[in-house]
C-alpha cells in the first residue's frame, strides 16, 4: 500500500537535494511551501520506500506519514465514462475540476 507523506527540511535546497537522491512520487505539480522555519512538500511512496526514506533522512529532514492512499483501481470506479460536462454543471467527486 502507498502512503501520503509530508517531507520537510530546514531549507529549500536541502529538501530539493533529498528528493533528488530518493524516489518519491511528487505528482504532476510538486509544490514546496514554507511552514514556519521549514520548507515542506507532499509526496507518495510505497511502504517499503517509506522505511528507506526514513533511514536515509539526514539531520534536518523529517518525514511524517499523513494517510494511506487507496488503490487507484477502486477509485477509478468513482469516475463515470460519459461526458460529465454535458449538463452544463460542474461534476462532483474526487479530483480537481479545471
Amino acid at each position: 500500500m502507498q502512503r501520503k507523506l509530508k517531507i520537510s527540511a530546514e531549507s529549500k535546497a536541502a529538501l530539493r537535494q533529498f528528493l533528488a537522491e530518493n524516489e518519491v512520487d511528487l505528482g504532476c505539480r510538486p509544490v514546496a511551501r514554507r511552514e514556519g522555519d521549514r520548507t515542506t512538500t507532499i509526496g507518495i511512496a510505497d511502504e517499503a520506500q517509506v522505511d528507506q526514506l526514513v533511514a536515509r533522512a539526514s539531520l534536518g529532514i523529517s518525514i511524517e506519514i499523513l494517510e494511506a492512499v487507496p488503490d487507484t483501481r477502486s477509485r477509478l470506479g468513482l469516475v463515470s465514462s460519459g461526458n460529465r460536462f454535458l449538463s452544463g454543471e460542474l461534476p462532483r467527486g474526487p479530483g480537481k475540476k479545471e
